[in-house]
């Protein structure tokens, strides 16, 4: 049985902490290891796409999705809304950078030597194939965040309860 938010603030509290967690950390351990900015710099912009195809977007993606899961255990929209905002940034700025680095490793192919090759290869690939999944991954995530659940009304409050879940009866009384 899974628990009823609304009743424990300091589960509650914890979920959507671990979220901000989920996505606050492995982006500034990232923001570190790509610093100082060099936008210029096409080698630069190679590494920092890799860097961050592996470094945040599965954290950011848990932690959005644990986000989303929290608001709609709490029917909150605001909380649903948030994570959905997020995810449509994320869906933007993936599919910008996913172009540009497509644009970049094209560009540095012809300056690779032979040696790395094979290692400029694969990362292209990697980087390429997990950013794209990442895209239709948040692209999901932000739809699910806006669409009300199935077979419920917009605005309506999830059920935790069993009794919640009783509704009006009219019938004959049979006395």
């Amino acid at each position: 049985m899974i628990p009823d938010l609304r009743d424990d603030a300091h589960l509650r509290r914890l979920l959507i902490l671990t979220a901000i967690l989920l996505m606050a950390i492995p982006t500034l351990q990232v923001a570190f290891q790509i610093l100082p900015l060099q936008p210029g710099n096409i080698q630069w912009r190679f590494a920092t796409a890799n860097a961050l195809s592996g470094g945040i977007l599965l954290p950011s993606f848990a932690g959005l999705t644990l986000l989303l899961t929290v608001g709609r255990r709490l029917g909150s929209p605001t909380l649903q809304r948030v994570a959905g905002a997020l995810a449509i940034l994320l869906v933007l700025l993936i599919g910008a950078s996913l172009a540009l680095f497509v644009l970049d490793a094209a560009q540095l192919k012809a300056v690779v030597n032979s040696q790395m090759a094979v290692a400029f290869r694969n990362t292209t690939m990697r980087v390429g194939v997990v950013s794209g999944v990442f895209l239709l991954a948040f692209g999901m995530l932000a739809l699910a965040a806006f669409m009300p659940p199935k077979g419920k009304v917009a605005g309506s409050r999830p059920s935790g309860r069993d009794e919640d879940d009783v509704g009006l009866i009219v019938g004959r009384s049979y006395s």
